[in-house]
């Protein structure tokens, strides 16, 4: 990359990190409005569930995301189970559908993301807390009980993109007791037509800032999103409904990044789609 290259990519992650400081500011603006005039869970109602999904629209375009969906969102009451690559997965799915999000407690310090996060209805959980579990159980049931949909992420943890982690079980018992379908959704990064493994993933211990430079500078990234069949609970125990989302998952970014490259995966790459 020579330095006329640089500068420009400078200049421009620069005017889309300032483009992304007012929209926060708009959005911070919009919450204040919004309880004010719907009540203190605006977020419940028609009006707010859109007004947040266009947000996050318009936050994915400054972003640089490039979002493609194949399959069809399940309306009404949902469970939607996915894999977890980056915080950018949460911009990606709300600005593709409504939803109520489960989150761990840490996302609330977060800057930014976790500001809106708490504003807009997003259902905290503690690792490792069996009376955590319990109450965000409880508190998913009221969600799904409204006719609202509901996504979490089972691996309890971002990863590179390569594989899937065993999915964790406990919240599937909530799909059980309300008797709502589960759908699984399948998310993949790329850049230039290639699985991207560089810039997407936030793992370990990335820093929030940082990882969002790199992502302004880098440009542009296409994101896919898989609306797989539903499940239906009855059917399957909490464990067997895990499996079977993770190895649908699992299915779908194995096939995307085989036909994304021209090559296939490595022994090492293909053994982390491992879902037995």
């Amino acid at each position: 990359m020579n330095k006329l290259s640089q500068l420009f990519n400078f200049l421009n992650a620069s005017y889309r990190l300032l483009w992304l400081g007012l929209h926060f500011i708009y959005g911070l603006n919009l919450l204040l409005v919004y309880r004010f005039r719907w009540g203190k869970q605006w977020f419940y109602t028609q009006q707010g569930a859109r007004s947040i999904q266009k947000w996050f629209r318009q936050g994915s375009r400054i972003l640089g995301l490039k979002i493609q969906m194949s399959g069809a969102v399940n309306s009404g009451s949902t469970m939607l189970v996915s894999n977890h690559i980056s915080w950018l997965d949460i911009v990606a799915i709300a600005a593709s559908t409504p939803v109520t999000f489960v989150s761990k407690l840490d996302l609330k310090s977060w800057p930014m993301i976790g500001v809106l996060a708490k504003s807009s209805g997003t259902v905290f959980i503690k690792r490792g807390s069996l009376f955590s579990m319990h109450q965000t159980i409880s508190n998913l049931i009221d969600v799904l009980n409204s006719g609202r949909k509901t996504i979490f992420f089972p691996e309890g943890t971002t990863t590179t993109g390569v594989g899937v982690k065993k999915f964790n079980s406990g919240l599937f018992e909530t799909a059980h007791r309300v008797g709502t379908p589960v759908q699984p959704v399948a998310i993949s990064y790329f850049r230039n037509g290639e699985p991207d493994r560089d810039v997407a993933p936030y793992v370990d211990d990335d820093h929030f800032m940082l990882h969002l430079w790199t992502l302004l500078y880098r440009g542009k990234l296409e994101l896919e999103l898989d609306f797989l069949d539903e499940i239906l609970p009855e059917k399957h125990s909490r464990r067997e409904l895990a499996h079977l989302c993770q190895s649908r998952i699992s299915e779908v970014i194995e096939t995307s990044a085989m036909i994304h490259t021209d090559y296939p995966l490595s022994v090492d790459e293909r053994a982390l789609f491992s879902y037995s």
